[in-house]
Formats: C-alpha cells, structure tokens, sequence
C-alpha cells in the first residue's frame, strides 16, 4: 500500500484528494512565486486527523505544507515540490468567546473577518486586521504573525496570541501558553510559534486575547498634492504624539488604479492620500481632528474630508482595502515588498522609490501602514522583466536597511525573501534559528523550503 492510500485509509477518501484538479486549486498562492501541484490535499475536520496525517507523512518523509487561505504574498503557500498541503478549510469553529475573561479560542481554518464580527455582537473587539481580512484565516494571520492598519495602535496578532495547540513534526499533540493575561513559566513558546511560517509546528487551535469594543471612531482623509508632503505629514502626526487607530498612506499610481471607488472623496491634483482614524471614547476626538488638520494643512495638505456617517466610512475603507486587488487587475505580475522604515524616514524611502522606477525601467507603487513605518513597496512588472523586478527589489531593500529598517513586516519571508533574510541577519542568529528549526523538526518535513535558503 503506498502511502496516499495509508492516507485515505487513516482518515477517510472524503479528507484526502489526490484528483489533478483539487490538487492544482492548492498549487499557489497570492504572490508571484511559481506555483507547484502538491501530490496530495488533506482536508483534517480535527486535531486527530492532522495527527494521523503527519504520522503517516512522516513515515514516508513526505513534505508538509499547512495552508489558511492562500493569501500569502512571499510564497508561504506554495507547496514543496513532491509534498502534501493541509487545508484547514474543514476546521473553521469559533469555539469559545469568553466576555468575562477577554479571551476567544478559534480553530486555525476562521476567516478572520467572521471573527471580527463574533466578537463585535458581544461588544467585543479583535484589533488585527489585515487587508484579506475577508478572506485570510486566523490560523494563517498566526503563522505569518500578520498586520495590519490598527497596528500603530494596538500591534500585531503576536500581541493576542495567549495559547496555542500544536501538532509538531514527530506528531505529537502540546499546547504552549495560558488562556492569562500574564504568563512567565519557561520560554515564551507562542511567541517561537507566531511567525514561524509552519516550518515549526502544525496550529490547530489558538487562544486569542480580546479589548472591549471602543464605542465611537472617526475617520477623516488627507488628500495631498505627493507623496512627500503625505509622509511628512505622517512623521509629524506621530511625533506630535497623535496616535491613530490607524494612519494609512497611498500613493498616485494607487490612486490611479482604484479609479472610480476613491476619485469622488479627491480633489483635483491629488497625488497622495492619508486616511485616518481615531478611537475611543468621543470627548478627545475634536483636540484630535484639530492637531491633524494643522500639521496636514503645514505640510502642503490640499484637503480634508471627515466621514459623517458609517456608510461614507466603509467606502473609504473599502477603497483602501481595494487597493491592492486593484493593481492585480491591471494585469502585470507583482512582488510585493512589505518594508518596514523609521517613521521619520518614511518621506526619504519613498523619494528613492521614484529614483528607482526612473533608473530602473518597472513601475513600483507603494501604500501601506504609514503609521508604523511599514510601506508596501510593489513592484509591477512584464513577462521577461524578472531581472528588472529583481533589481528594483534589491535597491529599494538595501536602501531600507541604509534607513534602519527591514525587508519584512508583516508578510513572512515564504520563499521569495529567504536570501532577504539571510543578508538581514547576523550570522550567528541567522545559524540559531536553523539550529531551532533542526531542533523541533529534526526530518525537515513542516515547510522545508520556506525561510531558509536550501543548504
């Protein structure tokens, strides 16, 4: 019996797919990594399952690949050629929402967004928010350790993740962590397993800190005449001590792609936009509101427009979250670069990325968490361009660390920032995390191609 068989025989043929069409839909993912058929699909409906999977995949030393969604945009998803993908679309259950004690406990396959919205009928509130949040799942939110616009104020979902259930590579169940707020006993085992990209364990149930639900937000939007007098607004917005719930910068050829969903909110000339958002309680809002039109307006603001209602505010969000699968739509492929600089850097980052499209010949259009330092610098390019595309990276990257800054914030390394990371990296942490990767995983099956370059 080979080892696909043993696979269906342990958990049932309905769990394991092996037909070219299923196994082609999980080849890829949302980068522009070349995509790779895995051999098989498992589809686990339990932590039992998945543990019957790896100890039959380990058996045969058969590559495992863990996948939410297939959103990533470094490559995270693609499988490892000859290897399996576990989906955890089947274990999708909120499992507890807990109003006394702030927590939550999820099964990795959530959509993020339906967690939101759980949370928030109980007056409850789950700050990280990436973009694909309709679609990306807390499982991978977890695993890449994602972002998003409420960064600047409330962090990253390393900062909710409380305990974690784990399946490691030799197929063991362990949970690390507490459903507590405070926590000391050993090493901090969530934190090694938020971020890690699958390559350390298997999630397949995650505790999660939760906030009361802030009762009122405000939302404005800065329109700017470019790019640089938007990014030094943002500087001084923080270094006046603002601090937003979220302070989103995009620039012209943004613009210029989500057309029609923003082009009313603009006005004319409008090069760059800021769209901000405070929370909280109401009484500081108009201090607030104040001290942004007044730093906005000094560094050249052309205007401003305050969302009066819940609906002109989700157009405006849905314009910003639209502003990614608007360049998807203009057709050329994308590698989307997710540094992170000094906030006060911020308008020298995005002045060298002009220098770069003109020297180099590729369009790169950049929007992104401005708040927190961390712009998306995507770089559009045409079959027969990689070389291009791969230049611009290189000379937008390294000008990133000149700023003091890194490769990556909030879209893992995957596969196609492994050399990134390995340049970013002391020598000597650079060979600890493999020593911890060849500790926890000594087969090398969970994600052997991702984050470290092959030997």
């Amino acid at each position: 019996m080979n080892w696909k068989d043993r696979l269906k025989l342990a958990l049932g043929e309905g769990k394991v797919r092996d037909d070219p069409d299923h196994r082609a839909m999980y080849s890829g993912d949302s980068s522009d990594a070349p995509a790779v058929v895995p051999e098989v699909v498992i589809h686990p409906e339990s932590t039992e399952d998945v543990i019957k999977a790896v100890e039959v995949l380990k058996e045969y030393r058969i590559p495992i690949t863990p996948r939410g969604s297939g959103t990533s945009l470094s490559g995270g998803a693609v499988p490892h050629p000859g290897g399996a993908v576990i989906v955890f679309d089947r274990m999708a259950r909120i499992k507890e929402i807990d109003p006394e004690d702030l927590v939550v406990v999820v099964e990795p396959g959530v959509i993020t967004g339906n967690l939101h919205r759980a949370v928030e009928e109980m007056n409850l509130f789950y700050p990280p928010d990436p973009a694909s949040l309709e679609t990306c799942t807390v499982g991978g939110n977890v695993a890449e350790n994602a972002g998003g616009p409420g960064a600047l104020k409330y962090g990253t979902t390393k900062h909710y993740v409380l305990e974690l259930e784990v399946v490691t590579a030799t197929g063991e169940r362990m949970r690390v962590g507490r459903r507590t707020k405070k926590w000391v006993v050993g090493y901090d085992l969530p934190s090694l397993f938020t971020g890690s990209e699958g390559t350390l364990g298997i999630i397949t149930e995650i505790t999660l800190r939760l906030l009361p639900r802030p009762p009122k937000r405000f939302t404005l939007l800065a329109a700017f005449p470019d790019e640089v007098s938007a990014s030094r607004t943002v500087s001084e917005m923080v270094g006046r001590g603002l601090l937003p719930s979220a302070l989103e910068f995009v620039d012209h050829k943004c613009i210029e792609a989500v057309g029609e969903k923003i082009a009313p909110f603009l006005p004319e000339g409008t090069g760059s936009f800021l769209l901000i958002e405070y929370d909280g309680f109401g009484p500081e809002f108009e201090t607030q509101v104040e001290m942004t039109y007044g730093i906005a307006e000094r560094n050249g603001m052309l205007d401003m427009l305050a969302a009066e209602d819940e609906s002109t505010r989700r157009k405006l969000w849905d314009a910003r979250r639209g502003v990614l699968p608007a360049l998807e739509s203009l057709g050329y492929a994308i590698r989307h670069e997710d540094v992170v600089v000094p906030r006060s850097r911020i308008p020298d980052l995005i002045a060298y990325t002009e220098k770069v499209e003109r020297e180099v010949g590729v369009r790169l259009a950049s929007f992104g968490h401005a708040g927190d330092g961390n712009i998306h610098v995507n770089v559009l390019y045409e079959p027969g361009e990689e070389e291009k595309m791969a230049r611009a990276v290189d000379r937008v990257v390294e000008k990133v660390w000149e700023l003091g800054g890194t490769c990556a914030g909030e879209h893992g390394i995957g596969t196609l920032k492994r050399e990134l990371m390995k340049r970013e990296l002391p020598p000597v942490v650079y060979e600890m995390l493999k020593r911890i990767k060849a500790t926890v995983d000594p087969e090398n099956l969970l994600n052997p191609h991702v984050m470290f370059l092959p030997e």
